[in-house]
């Protein structure tokens, strides 16, 4: 995310339209909530703010309520959120955007209003011509997905923020437990930052005691016990997630992905690169590569290959219908630990 641009937008107040895109969409219904806290009185009871659902509302009806004058207020804070018509989406039919009312409206915006479209959605279709207006005379800020040390950055202020302090370690054990999806980071945050009260700090036991484990963490755990030869034990996390309702399909998906990362660090060693280029190269948090060199260290490159293929040709047995789900990961998990023999 470009910092910097989300400065300028904060620093230099209203501009007549906003486009606010990218997948990060946390990121983007809090910048739309600061944008209405900070510039929009906090009643309105004469209708100033509105917001649209684009994919039930045609952008033309946006655009008029954007050509409105305020009624007993300075301005007029519309958002249309939504806004796929601007990317290469296929959606379904119904809705027709008339991006032609937006064009219009783009070159002699409404001074009074403040018109703000959201589009969850990692890209734009640069070829249509509403999006290069918009690029042009917009205030234009993507958010796309945090990741790295942009991501324990993130974390680490939303403590700061509240004047409590988090242990570098549990910092790391809160993201793998969470993952990095904003939303539930953020709910997790504010409830540590309860726990330990302004002027606290938060420890690894904290967020273990408090944060509670993700399928992503288990699938951690049962690679770990298998890595260790331990299959009672990973037998036991298997059984734990089946009780806890998990799909074996998903369960397994997951797998495939450890043992895929297992083998992409262990060949980036191979080749050098530092532990945390690693990350950077592979686009994901530096704990589980930390995590899968662990793991992998404790099997040879052929043996994951193997796996791999073996996990792959699981799932595809399970989705043809060819075996039972629950009984062919298990079958993989012995067929796993019966190799070392």
């Amino acid at each position: 995310m470009d910092h910097s641009r989300l400065e300028e937008l904060k620093r230099k107040g209203p501009h007549p339209v906003y486009l606010l895109y990218g997948t990060e969409s946390f990121l983007i219904e809090e910048t739309v909530r600061w944008m209405k806290t900070n510039w929009m009185p906090a009643d309105d009871p004469f209708g100033n703010m509105i917001a649209f659902d684009l994919e039930e509302t045609p952008v033309q009806m946006v655009v008029q309520e954007a050509e409105t004058l305020p009624f007993f207020g300075d301005r007029r804070f519309i958002v249309g959120h939504h806004a796929h018509f601007l990317t290469s989406e296929k959606k379904a039919a119904g809705i027709q955007h008339d991006a032609d009312a937006l064009l219009k409206y783009l070159e002699d915006p409404l001074p009074s209003s403040i018109l703000v479209l959201t589009v969850y959605s990692e890209q734009l279709d640069k070829r249509k011509k509403v999006v290069k207006a918009l690029q042009k005379k917009a205030f234009t800020l993507s958010f796309p997905p945090l990741k790295g040390k942009e991501l324990t950055d993130w974390v680490k202020g939303r403590f700061a923020a509240h004047q409590v302090a988090i242990d570098p370690s549990a910092l790391k054990e809160l993201v793998l437990l969470v993952g990095e999806n904003l939303q539930l980071l953020n709910q997790e945050c504010m409830k540590l930052v309860t726990y330990a009260g302004r002027g606290g700090t938060v420890t690894r036991q904290t967020v273990s005691e408090l944060v509670p484990r993700t399928l992503e963490h288990n699938i951690f755990k049962l690679t770990e016990k298998m890595a260790e030869r331990k299959i009672d034990q990973a037998l036991m996390v298997w059984q734990d997630l089946l009780f806890q309702k998990e799909e074996p399909i998903r369960i397994l998906a997951l797998m495939i992905r450890q043992i895929r990362l297992m083998l992409q660090v262990k060949a980036l060693a191979k080749k050098g690169m530092p532990e945390k280029e690693m990350a950077g190269f592979l686009k994901v948090h530096p704990y589980p590569v930390k995590l899968a060199l662990k793991n992998g260290a404790k099997f040879t490159e052929d043996q994951l290959r193997q796996f791999l293929i073996s996990a792959i040709a699981t799932d595809q047995d399970i989705k043809s219908g060819k075996a039972d789900k629950e009984l062919a990961v298990e079958r993989l998990l012995f067929a796993i630990h019966h190799s070392f023999a």
